[in-house]
């Protein structure tokens, strides 16, 4: 995305999986196994966690010089764990520079498989590189990817035109309450994407260079993306963070599981990296 801010396809793959299999090759994503996101526990409690969902995988995709896939955990007795992105270190070898008239920079679109929609709200996910960084000046001006979980339909998002075109539906804010508190709206919006809603909390509006943060986007008045956005330079350090993001009082659609951490790591055993929205709550 490209902002200044203000303070005011493919068939779906289904392949589920129990076991860790060997990954063969660096930068090929073929192998599967069952994605724990990590935390505090023991490294024997995480295996027993593991043995009680099932991870479902989406197609894999080339990006960069690396493969991406979306992936979901699913316990047995279908509720939501966590959801998100694996990638492989091909992926932060990007050579992809964009123009002025690319806001979107590089970015490829990562299907879910069919179970997350039954589960979640989300409907797609994309993956994208800004290779110039975008506005703000000194914040996000610098190379990073932005992980898009949309809500609303491929078709619907796609068809979202430039911010002239549409200025109603991007000005539209979603009403009072589906919004966490102490987020500023960035002017104007993106194409196939909607507006932007910044953390400015966050430590890169306080005085601290931009690691990572977390974004949330609406259009004609409903919240329609989460996003977590992350630097490169952050994501080849391969540092580690878990870290629950505000949450807002309302939701829609309701009856069904919201995400309330952000988790970026890189696993050391196979080498691939992840990005995950988990902590659910049933809304």
């Amino acid at each position: 995305m490209r902002m200044l801010v203000t303070i005011a396809a493919p068939m779906l793959l289904i392949t589920a999986c129990q076991k860790d299999t060997k990954d063969s090759g660096k930068d090929d994503l073929s192998a599967t196994a069952t994605i724990v996101v990590p935390n505090e526990e023991t490294s024997s409690a995480r295996g027993q966690q593991a043995n009680k969902y099932n991870t479902f995988y989406g197609p894999t995709e080339q990006f960069g010089e690396g493969r991406v896939r979306s992936w979901v955990n699913i316990s047995h007795d279908n509720k939501p764990l966590a959801i998100g992105m694996e990638f492989t270190e091909g992926v932060l070898v990007q050579e992809h520079s964009h123009s002025s008239g690319d806001d979107h920079g590089h970015e490829v679109l990562l299907k879910l498989h069919q179970k997350a929609k039954a589960v979640m709200p989300f409907d797609h996910l994309t993956m994208g590189f800004m290779a110039e960084g975008h506005p703000p000046p000194g914040i996000y001006t610098k190379p990073h990817f932005d992980f898009h979980f949309y809500k609303m339909p491929l078709a619907e998002r796609l068809a979202i035109p430039a911010y002239e075109l549409a200025k109603p539906a991007f000005d539209k804010n979603p009403p009072a309450g589906y919004l966490p508190p102490a987020y500023g709206k960035a002017p104007a919006g993106e194409a196939r994407m909607g507006a932007h809603w910044m953390d400015v909390l966050s430590p890169e509006f306080n005085g601290q260079p931009f690691t990572h943060t977390f974004v949330y986007g609406s259009y004609d008045g409903e919240v329609n993306f989460l996003e977590p956005m992350a630097s490169l330079a952050f994501l080849q350090e391969g540092t580690s963070v878990h870290k629950p993001f505000r949450q807002p009082e309302k939701f829609d659609p309701v009856n069904t599981y919201y995400p309330t951490r952000y988790n970026i790591w890189k696993d050391p055993q196979n080498g691939r990296h992840y990005i995950a929205l988990d902590q659910m709550v049933l809304r």
